[in-house]
């Protein structure tokens, strides 16, 4: 195992800060037009997806950024626990959750697994989202 990998494994169960976003009928009126679902209940509520558009990067770990030079998404994966609505505002807060390391006929890459959790106003869990990206 890489030194790299050694110091990020410390640093699992990192938190970010929390963000919070309001949920604003203009803002998912256009994720709808640009992902073209035209389900009429998205007129009171958000599509699943909209999560990706409120903003959470991945989050910055300057160890990272010593092993390899580019970045690509491993995957996301997204639990649903109930709808997001118009007015609603979600707070959002990112976990470091894992990292690990494969080595291929291209050379070393880096997991790095991010988990995400969305709150809406009244403290109830809206959505758990699960990232993974590679950094080779």
């Amino acid at each position: 195992m890489s030194s790299v990998v050694e110091r990020l494994r410390a640093r699992l169960g990192w938190e970010g800060e929390e963000r919070s976003s309001p949920i604003e009928a203009g803002h998912v009126r256009r994720f709808v037009e640009a992902i073209g679902d035209p389900d009429p209940r998205w007129q009171t509520e958000a599509p699943p997806t909209f999560v990706v558009a409120l903003g959470q990067e991945t989050p910055e770990l300057p160890e990272a950024l010593e092993y390899g030079s580019g970045w690509l998404n491993g995957g996301d994966r997204f639990e649903y626990l109930e709808p997001i609505r118009i007015g609603d505002v979600i707070t959002s807060r990112t976990r470091f959750a894992d990292v690990f390391e494969k080595h291929g006929s291209s050379g070393g890459l880096l997991f790095l697994v991010f988990e995400t959790e969305y709150r809406n106003q009244h403290g109830r869990t809206v959505v758990r989202s699960r990232g993974t990206r590679i950094r080779r």
